[in-house]
């Protein structure tokens, strides 16, 4: 295949770079997995950082419970 023709066949078949720099039709979603990749770890890491205060707390209730409980 001479270099025209495969010139012509990457413009036919839509696989040029400058095709693909200026095809927006995909950047919304990526855009908005990226946003909900981020929001997911933001809940990751708080949730991170308060576990020991929530397992605190239930450990706390179940002592006060028991200790209600044994009399």
């Amino acid at each position: 295949m001479a270099l025209n023709e495969k010139a012509y066949h990457n413009q036919k078949c839509g696989f040029t770079i400058a095709h693909m720099t200026e095809d927006e039709r995909g950047a919304a979603a990526v855009e908005y997995a990226i946003l909900a990749a981020l929001i997911v770890l933001a809940i990751a890491a708080s949730l991170t950082a308060i576990s020991s205060t929530i397992s605190d707390n239930f450990q706390f209730i179940s002592d006060t419970l028991l200790a209600a409980i044994s009399g």
